[in-house]
Parts: structure tokens; C-alpha cells; sequence
């Protein structure tokens, strides 16, 4: 077949493959009707495909959010039955379930809102807020050291604040995972401002991820982790992108994984 009949997404044309082999003198016994039909068709099963492909990373991201909030209420539930005696500890554990829930309620109508196509919900949020907010949904291990470095202290970026949180906690989660609870562990997040930018970095002291794997890190269902669905950051790239942004993953300073981004400033 002549390569003239593939696109450069290297899909099959019936068009292109038609006037490909009529200018090589072997004409297709087809009409150009017929031909005309063919390639609508092609065009629509093309198109429904990629609909259907965009419906699933969405209901694949709602799936992966809920998992996560059901995590959390799972471990906090499990902590408010054994501090049934203690009332302050009990309500704690029980505030969280409810919090976690309200968040991924908030998250999967922002994704569903993106998949629509609809306008980000901008407002300024203190990026040091963002971090601790996202820092306290996940259960920390104790061998894990978790810094921050904003400058300045009260740098804001402008933007919708459930999904960068919802960013941050994905990252702090699949450095959490790296680790391993192995000691020594650390998690270091920076943040500050450039001319027209702002940068964020998060990064681990783990064992990195394999070259082969790093520059794939941000496609559905890849992923470096034995259990991992590789939706995480898939949805991370989507939102950080959607904010007019950048994220990319390269190898830590010393060793481990560095995941860095840059969002216009506000």
C-alpha cells in the first residue's frame, strides 16, 4: 500500500488511497460517490472514537478520585472505631470523612465542568494553602520528612483551587508511593515567582523512575508502580494545562523524582 494513504497519526485514508493508486495508473473499480461515503465514514467512526476515548479518561479520573476519597474514608472510619471512647478524636476522624467526601464531590464537577468544555472557576488562593491543604488529606507516613519552601510568603496564584489542590495531592501521593516508607524519606515542595510565571516543584528522594518511562508519565494508564493506574497524573497534566500551564517530570537533584510546573501569575 502506498504510504500516501496514511495520515500522519499514521491512521488509513480511503481518499488518499484512491488517488494514490489512480496516479500510479491502477485505478479503483469505485466511484468517487462511493469514495465520498467511505471517507465520511471513516471520518465519523474517527471522530466517535475519539469521543469515546475522551469519555473514558473522563469516568477514569471520576473512578480514580472516588477511589481515593473512599481511601480515606476507609482509614479515617477505621481510626473513629477504635477512639470510640474519645469524643474529640471521634469527631476529628468523622469531620475528615465528610471532608474528603466534599472534596471529591467538588473535584469530579470540576473534571465533568472541564470535559464540558466550561471556564475555569478562577479565583486567588494562597499557594501555601493549597499545599497544606493537600498535604492534610493524605495520611502522611512517620518516616516520611515533608518541607516547603513559598516565596514569598504569601504567594498567590490565580486559579480554581479544588483542582490544583487536587494537583499537589496527586503528586504527594505518587511520592509517598516511591518512598515506600523507607527511612529517610522526603518529600520537598517549592514555589515561587518569575517575571510572568509562577513555578512549582515537588520532589522525592525515592529511587526515580526508570528514562524509559519518565517521558510517559502523564499518559493514561502509564505508570512506574506495580499497583498504579497511571491516572493521576493524567488528570494533573489535564488540569495544570487547562490553567494555560506546563508539568513536566525529570530526575531529582540528587536522586529520586522531580515533578515541576508553571502557571501564569495572577
Amino acid at each position: 500500500m502506498n504510504q500516501a494513504a496514511y495520515g500522519r497519526s499514521g491512521k488509513f485514508h480511503h481518499m488518499a488511497a484512491a488517488i494514490a493508486a489512480e496516479r500510479a495508473g491502477d485505478r479503483p473499480q469505485i466511484g468517487y460517490a462511493a469514495l465520498g461515503v467511505m471517507a465520511n465514514e471513516g471520518h465519523e467512526t474517527e471522530c466517535c472514537a475519539a469521543r469515546l476515548a475522551a469519555a473514558g479518561a473522563v469516568g477514569a479520573s471520576v473512578a480514580h478520585e472516588l477511589r481515593n476519597a473512599l481511601a480515606v474514608a476507609e482509614s479515617s472510619l477505621y481510626l473513629a472505631q477504635r477512639d470510640l471512647d474519645d469524643r474529640p478524636c471521634l469527631l476529628r476522624h468523622l469531620d475528615r470523612v465528610t471532608c474528603e467526601i466534599r472534596k471529591a464531590h467538588e473535584v469530579i464537577g470540576s473534571v465533568l465542568g472541564l470535559a464540558r468544555g466550561e471556564p475555569l472557576r478562577r479565583e486567588p488562593a494562597p499557594v501555601g494553602k493549597l499545599i497544606e491543604s493537600a498535604r492534610h488529606a493524605l495520611v502522611l507516613p512517620t518516616a516520611v520528612r515533608f518541607e516547603v519552601a513559598v516565596a514569598p510568603a504569601d504567594l498567590t496564584l490565580l486559579c480554581d483551587p479544588i483542582l490544583l489542590e487536587r494537583v499537589f495531592s496527586n503528586l504527594y501521593l505518587n511520592a509517598i508511593e516511591a518512598l515506600d516508607n523507607a527511612p529517610g524519606g522526603s518529600i520537598v515542595t517549592r514555589a515561587w515567582r518569575g517575571d510572568e510565571r509562577t513555578y512549582l516543584e515537588v520532589e522525592d528522594n525515592g529511587p526515580g523512575v526508570h528514562p524509559c518511562v519518565i517521558d510517559r508519565l502523564f499518559e493514561p494508564l502509564v505508570t512506574a508502580k506495580v499497583k498504579g493506574t497511571g491516572l493521576g497524573l493524567a488528570l494533573s497534566r489535564v488540569i495544570v494545562e487547562a490553567h494555560g500551564g506546563e508539568i513536566t517530570a525529570t530526575a531529582g537533584r540528587c536522586r529520586g523524582t522531580a515533578f515541576r510546573m508553571w502557571l501564569p501569575s495572577a
